[in-house]
């Protein structure tokens, strides 16, 4: 139980985290936080105007979270190997929260929350900083960067639907040879 005077923004974010990754991001309330958090919902108020704000606060932590981890995950390795890594730190971050996931990559349009867009920016810096070194204009960059995140994010979903889950070849081995491919595609420099 959380006492009023206790209660912070970090607070009511990773109690509305827990609940999302319990419950799906549909399940996301104001009552259902507070009673997480045994106080009364209109003590949320204080930290988020709306339950839109409080989604929005939940993603960035959510993408924070996969920055870091990434960011911490590349030092001291670079090239093919880095572009590696990134892939398989962010296919691991997105299926062990599989509700954050769908909720930040499915559960907002970015266009319209600029806090949101910048924290996932943070993340899409990463990779094309991983990227640029394989191309010759920012443009070509972030065409590989989209390609990559398309194949990620793609592969995660289709897995977060159970339909790699009856096939002979494990979802690892798919991915792996994906990943290797597009890798490969990516790091032949243009001429």
């Amino acid at each position: 139980m959380v006492q009023k005077r206790n209660l912070s923004e970090a607070k009511v974010v990773t109690a509305a985290a827990k609940l999302v990754d319990e419950q799906g991001g549909d399940a996301l309330s104001f009552s259902r936080v507070a009673a997480e958090l045994a106080v009364k919902p209109q003590a949320l108020y204080a930290y988020f105007s709306s339950k839109e704000t409080l989604k929005v606060a939940v993603i960035v932590h959510f993408l924070d979270g996969i920055t870091a981890a990434i960011s911490q995950a590349l030092i001291g390795i670079s090239g093919e190997r880095a572009l590696e890594e990134y892939g398989h730190m962010l296919r691991r971050l997105l299926l062990a929260q599989p509700e954050q996931a769908r909720l930040a990559f499915g559960g907002i349009n970015y266009r319209h929350q600029e806090v949101a867009i910048h924290h996932l920016q943070q993340l899409i810096d990463i990779l094309e900083a991983l990227i640029q070194p394989y191309t010759s204009t920012a443009t070509m960059t972030r065409h590989r960067a989209r390609l990559f995140r398309a194949m990620v994010f793609g592969f995660v979903q289709t897995e977060l639907w159970g339909l790699f889950q009856y096939g002979e070849i494990p979802a690892d081995e798919s991915f792996e040879y994906g990943l290797q491919r597009l890798i490969n595609q990516l790091t032949t420099i243009e001429k």
